[in-house]
C-alpha cells in the first residue's frame, strides 16, 4: 500500500524517474534504413551516404538494410508494417509515390500509411538526342512532334515509370503525339537514342553526363532549378519548354511509417538535415551525381501530396494501372 501510494504521489507531482529507455530518449538503440531496391542503385548509394553522417549525428548505429522486390513494394510494405518507434526508416524516391498508383488495388497509401521526415538530393532528369539527331534544342522537337503526330518516338524505362510520365506530361501539357518505347536496359536505351532509332530519352542526368561531354549525346533540356555548372549551355525546362516550375528530377529522401511520435520523427529530421550541411557529405552526394536539396517533414509532405495528385491524375488518364 505504501509502496502504490509513492508511486501515485510521485506521478501528480511530476518528480518520478522513468526507465533508463525513457530518460534516455530517442534513439536509444540502433536505427536501421531500409532500401526497397538493390544494392548499388541510386536509393541505396544516397541511403549509405547519409547512414554514416546521420551515425554521428545520432550517436547510435544507422544501418542501411536492403529489401528489394515488386519494384520497392515489397520494402515498403515492410516499413509500414514495422513498429512505428522511428527505429525503421524507408528510403524513398520518386517510385514510392509511382508504384501504388499504378495498381488497381494499391499496395499502400504514400500519404495516408506513412510520415515524411526530409528530403535530401535530387538527381535532375534530362532530354537527350542523339549527336546526330537534326534536333537541336527543345523547341525543335516539340514542333517536330506538332507537325508530325505519332511519328516521334521515345525510349523509356518501361511502362510508368518516371522516364515515361514525364514525358507524357509534357505532351499533355502541349498537345503532342509520340510512341513510347519500353527498354530493359538504360544501356540498350541509350544505344538506340544514339543512333537515332528512337527520337530522344529522358533519363536521369548523370548517367548521361559521360556521353554528353563526349559528344556522344545531346542534352536538350535538364531538370534543374538553374542551369548547371558543369552543363551551361544546357538550358533548364522551363526555359526550354516555358513550363511554370517544371523541374523534372528523381528525388530522394526518407520517410517513416504513420503514427511515430512526433519527437522521434523530429530527431531523424533534425540530424538528417544537419547531415546534408557537413561539407564531406555534401561531396559525396556530389559524387553519386546528385545534388542536395533539403526539405523539412512539412515541406516534404506538401511536395509529395501534390506530386501523388499530379501522377494518380495522369495515370488514370493514360489508362496504365495493371491488376
Amino acid at each position: 500500500m505504501r509502496s502504490a501510494a509513492l508511486t501515485l504521489a510521485c506521478a501528480l507531482a511530476g518528480i518520478c524517474v522513468g526507465s533508463p529507455a525513457q530518460a534516455q530518449g530517442f534513439p536509444n538503440k540502433a536505427v536501421r534504413i531500409l532500401v526497397p531496391f538493390g544494392p548499388g542503385t541510386g536509393t541505396d548509394i544516397m541511403a549509405r551516404i547519409i547512414a554514416e553522417g546521420l551515425t554521428e549525428q545520432l550517436k547510435q548505429s544507422v544501418i542501411v538494410e536492403n529489401r528489394e522486390g515488386a519494384g520497392g513494394v515489397v520494402g515498403t510494405v515492410a516499413v509500414r508494417n514495422a513498429p512505428a518507434d522511428g527505429y525503421t526508416v524507408l528510403a524513398i524516391s520518386n517510385a514510392f509515390l509511382i508504384a501504388p498508383q499504378l495498381a488497381k488495388a494499391a499496395p499502400y497509401d504514400p500519404i495516408r500509411d506513412f510520415t515524411p521526415v526530409a528530403k535530401v538530393a535530387y538527381v535532375p532528369l534530362t532530354i537527350v538526342v542523339g549527336a546526330s539527331s537534326p534536333f537541336k534544342t527543345m523547341k525543335d522537337l516539340i514542333d517536330y512532334m506538332k507537325a508530325n503526330p505519332g511519328k516521334a518516338s521515345f525510349a523509356t524505362s518501361g511502362k510508368g515509370a518516371q522516364s515515361q510520365l514525364e514525358v507524357e506530361y509534357i505532351k499533355q501539357v502541349f498537345g503532342l503525339s509520340a510512341v513510347d518505347v519500353p527498354y530493359k536496359s538504360t544501356a540498350s536505351a541509350v544505344a538506340d537514342t544514339m543512333t537515332n532509332t528512337v527520337a530522344f530519352y529522358m533519363p536521369g542526368f548523370g548517367a548521361m553526363s559521360s556521353n554528353i561531354a563526349a559528344g556522344k549525346l545531346r542534352a536538350l533540356a535538364i531538370g534543374a532549378p538553374q542551369r548547371l555548372p558543369n552543363v551551361p549551355d544546357v538550358p533548364t525546362f522551363i526555359e526550354a519548354t516555358g513550363i511554370r516550375n517544371y523541374n523534372p528530377a528523381a528525388w530522394l529522401g526518407y520517410t517513416v511509417a504513420a503514427g511515430t511520435p512526433a519527437d522521434s520523427v523530429s530527431r531523424l529530421e533534425e540530424g538528417i538535415i544537419r547531415t546534408t550541411s557537413v561539407p564531406a557529405v555534401r561531396e559525396k552526394i556530389a559524387g553519386a551525381s546528385a545534388y542536395v536539396s533539403v526539405l523539412n517533414s512539412r515541406d516534404y509532405g506538401a511536395e509529395m501530396r501534390a506530386e501523388s495528385e499530379k501522377w494518380g491524375k495522369l495515370i488514370n488518364e493514360l489508362g496504365l494501372k495493371t491488376d
